[in-house]
């Protein structure tokens, strides 16, 4: 077992340079296992990360991943990501030098255009988590370096 500690620090002054906004949140995480890597994403879209029932070459098992990290190590092109469950899916538009932060791999997505706590009879949506299946990225006009970090129990 080892403890991986996360911390988020978001540093800024305003105005005069007297009025100091910034915030640090510290978490921290039990986990096992660490899968860190470095990967050329071109416009073509690749599968970055999947999960399942069980880990296997390139797949993690649901409901261990503790943290996962994504950065567009790219200073000029973004990347999308689409994160892809059983039934649904979404998208993440990854802007130059940004992260993307998931605390485990449950995701829930609805196309609803009004409201999207209603259906279109109006009685109320329950949210419907379920497990990420896979994570894609692909590149906007030029290949771009991803890298993740990612901690698990298993």
């Amino acid at each position: 077992m080892a403890t991986l500690t996360i911390t988020v620090t978001e540093a800024v002054t305003l105005g005069d340079g007297s009025t100091d906004r910034g915030t640090t949140n510290t978490q921290t995480v039990t986990i096992n296992e660490v899968d860190h890597r470095i990967m050329d994403i071109t416009t073509t879209e690749v599968a970055v990360l999947k999960f399942g029932g069980n880990n296997g070459a390139g797949t993690f098992k649901n409901g261990t991943v503790k943290y996962l990290r994504i950065t567009n190590l790219d200073s000029t092109n973004f990347v999308t990501l689409r994160i892809q469950g059983s039934d649904a899916e979404y998208f993440v538009k990854l802007e130059p030098e940004d992260h993307f932060i998931l605390g485990n791999t449950q995701m829930d997505a609805h196309e609803d255009s009004v409201d999207p706590a209603r259906d279109v009879a109006g009685t109320s949506l329950a949210a419907g988590l379920g497990n990420i299946n896979t994570i894609y990225a692909d590149a906007d006009t030029a290949t771009c370096q991803v890298e993740y970090f990612l901690g698990s129990t298993d």
